[in-house]
């Protein structure tokens, strides 16, 4: 399904490799200064693929944040909690992208030795996208660090449906690690899927969820769409269903753009598309369950699926044989919204432990609650990237996919 050679292709022992990575973390700003909340679980991932490459001299580029965002810092502290993870080796940063300080640096790492570079938006261009490939490779950041390596990597699958230099601009480009292994169950997912299949569709970007799941119907891959969160909202708008002035502002516009799609869509896939039954509300300080029916009467956010719903999903799920999860079905943040999300992760880990079945969650929040519920080694598989999983999902032309298949070396 995917065209691209991986690091196992070539011989990498004594070579000089960049390595574009996805460590960007969750920082408190709340301090004097920046630091990463906790154990950061992306610098975890790329443990195993800093392991595979300790005969290397390995330089790592990443990205922290978007300019003129709280959490757009410097990686020294990223760095600094690598560090911790592998007291072993030899971790070293420098506070410069591809000026002579960088420059200097990467000439002199010796084989086994980690070298991080400062935030690469900070070069503006990588805040760009780059439909001409050719057009990145002349930018000056791949035309300062190219000369330096043997080999570049790519492992940050969380970026790849991005178009920036970072991504995809070196004039060569081999799959890392985490990426073959995302790429294996992308197949999985996408190729010929085990059924019945049954998609989880929840949180925010409801536009690109919808369209995702309209595709998935319309190539006969998928059996069921549990609709949660703003999706479900944007469908049951368009279907004449009034879920209140508040959720409904949130998609007002996805929904005046393509109301009539979606109707025509309901219609169509209407006993496959299953929407929720009862929703969950904040009230006096606690929570309360209503019907769908009484969105529009009460006339406030509604949080997270109720007791019904999320039932009937997890007796949808328990008879599947995959299960894709792209987005939670709570704003599971917040404590008192935090139910339906923790029992749909319990429903997946049991659907792979009892039934067998292939049960993958795309990255960002359904991910990261897994995780804190305790379900994340219960799954099948999480993703690094929920964005780019849902352009694959969607049959997208994913930018790092094209640039494997143009840039074997």
């Amino acid at each position: 399904m995917y065209d691209y050679k991986s690091y196992k292709d070539v011989d990498l022992k004594g070579k000089k490799v960049l390595i574009r990575v996805d460590i960007n973390s969750n920082i408190d700003t709340s301090g004097e200064k920046p630091k990463i909340r906790g154990e950061s679980p992306r610098i975890k991932l790329i443990i195993p693929t800093l392991n595979e490459l300790k005969d290397s001299a390995v330089v790592l580029i990443a990205h922290q944040g978007r300019p003129g965002g709280k959490d757009f810092t410097s990686l020294d502290i990223h760095a600094e909690q690598l560090r911790s993870f592998i007291p072993d080796r030899t971790v070293k940063y420098v506070e410069d992208i591809f000026g002579e300080t960088a420059i200097d640096a990467i000439k002199q790492l010796k084989p086994g030795e980690i070298l991080i570079l400062d935030n690469v938006r900070k070069f503006d261009l990588d805040n760009k996208s780059f439909k001409d490939f050719k057009e990145a490779q002349q930018t000056k950041l791949v035309q300062k660090l190219a000369p330096l390596f043997d080999y570049f990597i790519n492992d940050a699958f969380g970026a790849a449906h991005r178009a920036q230099p970072s991504i995809i601009g070196w004039p060569t480009l081999l799959a890392g690690p985490l990426i073959v292994k995302e790429f294996e169950y992308m197949a999985k997912i996408i190729e010929k899927p085990e059924k019945p299949v049954a998609m989880l569709i929840g949180g925010a970007k409801a536009i690109g969820k919808y369209k995702a799941m309209k595709y998935n119907f319309e190539n006969d891959r998928l059996d069921y769409a549990l609709c949660s969160g703003l999706t479900a909202i944007l469908i049951m708008e368009a279907i004449g269903m009034n879920m209140g002035s508040k959720n409904k502002d949130i998609i007002s516009k996805d929904l005046e753009a393509n109301r009539d799609d979606i109707i025509a869509t309901y219609k169509k896939f209407k006993d496959k598309i299953i929407l929720p039954k009862d929703l969950v509300i904040k009230e006096n300080g606690g929570i309360k369950s209503i019907s769908t029916e009484e969105a529009g009467k009460y006339n406030t956010i509604t949080g997270d699926i109720g007791p019904e719903t999320v039932k009937e999903f997890s007796d949808i799920i328990m008879k599947c044989k995959t299960i894709i999860a792209n987005g939670p079905p709570g704003i599971f943040e917040d404590e008192v919204f935090r139910d339906g999300t923790k029992a749909i992760a319990k429903a997946m880990a049991e659907a792979s432990e009892q039934n067998n079945a292939l049960t993958v969650i795309g990255g960002g929040e359904m991910g990261l609650a897994a995780e804190m519920f305790g379900y994340g080694d219960k799954v099948s598989f999480i993703s690094t990237g929920g964005g780019a999983m849902l352009e694959l999902l969607s049959g997208k032309e994913v930018p790092l996919v094209k640039a494997f298949r143009e840039k074997k070396p």
